[in-house]
């Protein structure tokens, strides 16, 4: 039964039970008695579901099926609704209990809920045996005459469109991605709802009292916080008082030059990074042979509150719009968007707080003062290296350990339709080698670089997607040339003996390569399209690792930052990766590992939390409920890192909050370690430095 449909079901059968059914959200904030839960009155969708789980930690497991639309579950209220006006936000407790990584989307339903109207949804991504809670801001529905746009995220959770009314939600759907290639079992455990909302002043104004809503720091007006700016002296004394703070706060007295281990063991040195297992677990070395976890922030730099003005001029209390403004360097024309959302396809004007703050705190110069204050900073926060898409004027320094990308143009999958390369394509290695050359220069012999993720977050699919990609590829794609090659080599000239092999009826190998619709399904089929996918997994990988080793031989290559959950992928990628790379917003990674028999170093490329107590309207991937729930958050999963033998580093995403009204693609999370004024936020620095200061005795057991 499609989920359009079951809504008027479930609120039906809801209703019927609702006079024997438990008060719940319960003194805990508990959504349901996952023990006492009646399985009759869930409705499945191409799922079956089964009690699991302990006494004590009891859970509903879930089949979802092969092929299913949109398979998974759905969970009516037991009283009929759930009143959560009064709740901030809703988690889940979830597990993956299969081999392969698994997307599971969860659902927040009101009466009518379709899948885009009348409801909400959030995804998290899980590995094999890894559990994750997923927390979710409720997105409440504005009834207010403001209307706002362009941002992922809305003042106090008050959304124009898109949001659900907290009084009345119905059911919470869980389920997978539409079609999957194989079943995908994972388990739903404890559902809570926490956090206490507050209803906001400014839902009472006019839009001519709310609007501007940004002042010229861009931080929002009508709300006050612990660290607001309200000028700019409060910038100055904010800077005096954090450089004595660093004076008197030097690197963690563990560590040596490079952020690593100068109490434990000596081994090899090779004047560059390098990787190696000590006493059953993985480490970083560092040039002079000490152990190195790597413990990093991403975007390091200015310029990360850069935000879209066009069309919405008037939100904004002092654009500096005047040629012989101070401040009018700042707000200049901006680059395409690259995502969705209002300004997708549009290149919009936009105004960078960020660095239009860095210049009145410290003064014209600042673009040499910051990058000093930045490495003092990190040092002093338990910080030890710098992360993707950061600053070369910051890395350049040469004071902290730092990772760099490169880009390259290649025909793409599918006639450009996936973001995925052709690794097929005879240009590919010459392409590689011309991004390595314009975008790695000054690293490649640099001892502090410790080496190299390329390319980011590519669409892997399942085990069979890249073969399923070239297929479905024209017949002028390399890709699809050399599936048809490698299925003669393996099945003959004739194409009869593939037909009789995949189910298929094929005329000629000219027919098969004008086809880009045919999806096979023997098991015959699946095998080829599972090892070709292997294929080009490799060939992928190997390309990459020779454009590096081509160029800087003694770099690290890290990998994609995230590889396909199939064995197959995963097996490419340790094959020819220095360190796999697996970008992880969820609550721990001590229960990440790579299939059986397959042993490699993992870095975490990006995580974060965000909390929304400080100004900002997104908490971004994973949510905090504060700045304290934040820090302790983060303090959680730099542990449960440290206890994987396998994870050598953990990289936030990102050193400053993405801007108040968004970036060009939307996103306006609450997730740097400064804000748009670049005021630490202390909570999350004080649990980074104490996790610097103990995290190689924790890591060795000490």
């Amino acid at each position: 039964m499609p989920y359009r449909i079951l809504a008027s079901c479930v609120l039906l059968a809801c209703v019927l039970g609702a006079a024997d059914a438990p008060a719940l959200p319960d003194a805990q904030g508990r959504l349901l008695d996952v023990a006492a839960l009646d399985l009759a009155t869930l409705t499945c969708n191409s799922a079956t579901v089964e009690r699991a789980g302990t006494a004590e930690a009891p859970a509903l497991r879930v089949t979802a099926k092969k092929q299913g639309s949109w398979p998974g579950v759905n969970i009516p209220a037991p009283a009929g609704t759930w009143d959560l006006s009064a709740y901030a936000f809703i988690s889940l407790d979830l597990r993956n209990i299969d081999d392969h990584d698994i997307d599971i989307f969860v659902r927040i339903d009101n009466p009518g809920a379709d899948g885009s109207k009348h409801c909400m949804t959030e995804r998290v991504g899980t590995q094999p045996d890894q559990r994750v809670t997923l927390t979710l801001p409720i997105k409440r529905a504005s009834q207010s005459a403001i209307k706002l746009f362009g941002m992922h995220g809305f003042p106090d959770g008050l959304y124009a469109s898109g949001g659900i009314d907290p009084a009345n939600i119905v059911a919470i759907t869980v389920f997978t991605e539409n079609k999957p290639a194989v079943d995908h079992r994972f388990e739903v455990a404890a559902v809570r709802a926490f956090g206490a909302y507050q209803r906001p002043a400014w839902v009472d104004m006019t839009p001519e009292q709310f609007f501007p809503c940004i002042d010229t720091f861009g931080q929002f007006r009508h709300k006050e916080w612990p660290g607001k700016v309200h000028d700019a002296v409060e910038l100055t004394a904010h800077r005096e008082a954090e450089d004595k703070a660093l004076a008197a706060s030097p690197a963690p007295a563990e560590w040596n030059a490079w952020g690593g281990w100068a109490a434990g063991p000596q081994l090899e040195a090779t004047g560059h990074f390098r990787t190696a297992k000590h006493e059953g677990k993985w480490w970083l070395v560092d040039p002079d042979g000490r152990l190195f976890f790597s413990v990093g922030l991403t975007c390091v730099g200015s310029g990360f509150a850069a935000t879209p003005v066009d069309d919405r001029e008037h939100w904004f209390a002092d654009l500096p719009v005047a040629d012989d403004h101070p401040l009018k360097a700042f707000y200049r024309p901006g680059g395409k968007s690259w995502g969705g959302g209002y300004y997708a396809g549009k290149s919009p004007k936009q105004m960078d707080f960020s660095g239009a703050n860095l210049l009145r705190k410290y003064g014209p110069e600042w673009k040499t003062i910051y990058p000093e204050v930045i490495h003092r900073r990190l040092r002093a926060w338990g910080i030890n290296s710098i992360g993707n898409w950061s600053d070369g004027r910051v890395t350049d320094l040469r004071r902290t350990p730092y990772t760099r990308t490169f880009f390259y143009d290649v025909a793409k999958l599918k006639g450009g339709k996936m973001q995925f390369p052709d690794m097929f394509d005879p240009a590919f290695p010459a392409a590689l080698d011309k991004g390595a050359a314009q975008f790695l220069k000054g690293s490649t012999d640099d001892p502090w670089c410790i080496g190299y993720f390329v390319d980011n977050e590519m669409p892997w699919g399942g085990e069979t997607s890249l073969a399923e990609y070239a297929l479905a590829s024209s017949e002028k794609q390399a890709a699809k040339q050399r599936l048809a090659a490698w299925l003669q080599e393996r099945h003959g000239a004739d194409i009869a003996a593939l037909n009789a092999a995949w189910g298929t009826a094929w005329a000629d190998w000219a027919a098969f390569a004008a086809d880009q619709k045919a999806k096979p399904a023997t098991d015959a089929a699946r095998k080829d399209l599972y090892d070709f996918t292997a294929l080009a997994a490799e060939t992928y990988f190997r390309e990459v690792r020779d454009a590096i080793r081509r160029i800087a031989p003694q770099k690290l290559y890290l990998g994609c930052r995230c590889v396909g959950g199939g064995r197959n992928l995963v097996a490419a990628a340790v094959q020819y990766n220095d360190v796999l790379s697996y970008n992880r917003y969820c609550a721990s990674v001590r229960d990440i590992t790579l299939p059986e028999g397959l042993d490699a170093p993992v870095i975490i490329g990006e995580f974060h939390f965000g909390g929304l107590d400080r100004g900002q309207f997104w908490g971004g991937l994973f949510s905090a409920e504060s700045q304290q729930d934040r820090a302790a958050k983060f303090t959680a999963y730099v542990k449960s890192a440290l206890d994987n033998p396998q994870i050598v580093g953990v990289h936030w995403f990102q050193y400053g909050d993405e801007a108040t009204t968004g970036r060009i693609d939307g996103e306006n999370a609450q997730c740097g370690f400064v804000d748009t004024c670049d005021t630490p936020y202390a909570e999350t620095v004080q649990a980074a430095r104490a996790s610097g200061e103990s995290m190689y005795r924790v890591r060795m057991g000490r």
